[in-house]
């Protein structure tokens, strides 16, 4: 008999939960597929990594620009025009992230890529400065000296048929955002075995694979499983590395005798301005507590290496399946600098690099370096003609937008041109997002690609390999078989 009653009571709260997720579909005047009991529609996303972004698109030709699935009890509508994300992102009602930003918090707590609220306010205005052009120009002689080392390491790769650059690259990305954001040099290039670098690595795959696959998203399923115990140990190595080089520039700063920053229009002039700005602002008339402090130099350390890279690696990609381009790169770069094509580039030399700077753009089209973002729906709304509900995530596809026909002729075509002319809508195009929650350091990152693509293309002739990238929508756009290609030397190195 209490068998019975308790297979009843199951069977009616599973028709209940059905109930509901059937009522908030309908509610939700998006189409999508029709919602299992308590899985919602959880199943169709078991699916590897590298088939992620295919079946996103699946979805997309099936049910058009706008969607809605349901992740067991969550709603989730996908955005794949700009008609319906243009309104999402450029309004400061939607500025909050959405719920897969949440298995961030464990590293990022609640820096500026994951705070919403007054807590982003504030500190997304007294960061900004820290990114002024007089604050990017010291650290174009780390980027050089750090691409000079990735350059010695190539030249004795160049008589391979394929190079996995992503692993390389990020190196590199590395040493140039700790260096610049932190003030110090972890000389990632010369110990690419180190237990930062691994920890990184490992950290970023655990956080991606639960974002994708809803069962790992489970904190009760997560928390039985090794990835966990990995996890935690990830994480001691990257916070204790932080801490540790936070209180040094701390204790130095409190030996100089700092207590202020002297903050004007044309930025502040030393090198280690961004961590200084954290520990000498104040918020709301108080220092930024320590936690605080790490929280943004993580969320910087994080965002600042692994999406330059993408957005490098992608680059070359396209390059060594275009001969053509490079040429047009490479005689740009002559007219820059002349006789001694070895020397560095001075600050004013990159804003000269314009065919380059289409290069870049076009590449970042096909291969946006963050290929889907979300924001999470704080209350009942309609935007766009479509009507949300609370706690809705709206992703946006990017990946699939900056590919629609409808937005780009011939849309997998390579051609950096279309950048000749402003776009017809600049939402078009989203490498770097755009409204209030747009990237604070995308001039940071595009001086370091230009860095680093002028001297790839000095050096080297970039070649195409036989391996074509399995393409992963991880934190960044990765690939599962790396993105390779073969370099051969020019004559002038």
């Amino acid at each position: 008999m209490l068998l019975l009653l308790l297979s009843v009571i199951v069977v009616l709260l599973l028709l209940v939960s059905w109930i509901r997720l059937v009522s908030e579909s309908t509610r939700i005047n998006v189409p999508g597929p029709f919602p299992l009991p308590l899985l919602g529609n959880a199943h169709l996303f078991i699916v590897k990594p590298s088939e992620f972004l295919n079946l996103v698109d699946k979805f997309v030709h099936r049910y058009g620009d706008a969607l809605r699935v349901h992740l067991f009890s969550t709603p989730y509508v996908l955005l794949t025009h700009p008609k319906y994300i243009e309104p999402i992102i450029t309004s400061m009602d939607y500025i909050t992230k959405g719920f897969s930003y949440s298995y961030l918090n464990c590293w990022l707590g609640e820096g500026l890529l994951t705070s919403t609220g007054q807590r982003w306010k504030t500190h997304r205005k007294f960061l900004t400065p820290a990114f002024h052009f007089n604050i990017l120009q010291n650290f174009l002689p780390v980027f050089c000296k750090n691409q000079r080392v990735l350059t010695e390491k190539l030249r004795n790769m160049t008589d391979r048929t394929s190079i996995d650059m992503f692993p390389l690259v990020a190196l590199a990305a590395l040493d140039n955002v700790t260096e610049s954001i932190m003030g110090v040099c972890v000389d990632a290039q010369k110990h690419s075995e180190s237990e930062y670098v691994k920890s990184i690595d490992e950290l970023s795959t655990i956080l991606s694979m639960r974002m994708q696959i809803p069962f790992l998203g489970l904190d009760a399923i997560f928390n039985l499983l090794p990835y966990k115990t990995k996890q935690d140990k990830a994480l001691k190595v990257l916070h204790g590395q932080s801490n540790k080089v936070i209180e040094a520039r701390r204790e130095e700063l409190k030996k100089a005798n700092i207590t202020s920053h002297a903050i004007n229009d044309v930025g502040i002039k030393n090198k280690q301005a961004f961590l200084d700005l954290l520990l000498l602002s104040e918020a709301d008339g108080k220092r930024i507590d320590p936690q605080c402090v790490r929280e943004e130099v993580d969320t910087f350390m994080f965002e600042g290496h692994d999406t330059t890279t993408s957005g490098i690696v992608y680059s070359l990609l396209c390059l060594s399946q275009h001969r053509d381009v490079q040429d047009k790169i490479y005689d740009e770069l002559k007219t820059i600098f002349g006789d001694d094509m070895n020397r560095d580039p001075t600050y004013n030399e990159l804003h000269q690099m314009k065919y380059l700077e289409l290069v870049i753009k076009e590449s970042m089209r096909l291969y946006p370096p963050v290929p889907l973002i979300q924001r999470q729906i704080i209350k009942d709304c309609e935007v766009g003609g479509m009507k949300l509900i609370k706690d809705t995530s709206v992703i946006i596809n990017i990946f699939g937008m900056q590919r629609h026909p409808e937005l780009f002729e011939n849309p997998l075509e390579f051609r950096p041109e279309r950048f000749e002319t402003p776009l017809k809508n600049p939402f078009n195009w989203l490498a770097f997002s755009a409204g209030p929650r747009n990237c604070i350091g995308q001039k940071f990152a595009m001086m370091e690609l230009k860095v680093t693509l002028t001297e790839m293309i000095k050096h080297f002739i970039i070649l195409p390999s036989h391996v074509q990238p399995e393409l992963s929508a991880d934190l960044v756009l990765r690939s599962k078989n790396g993105v390779h290609v073969k370099l051969m030397p020019r004559n002038n190195s």
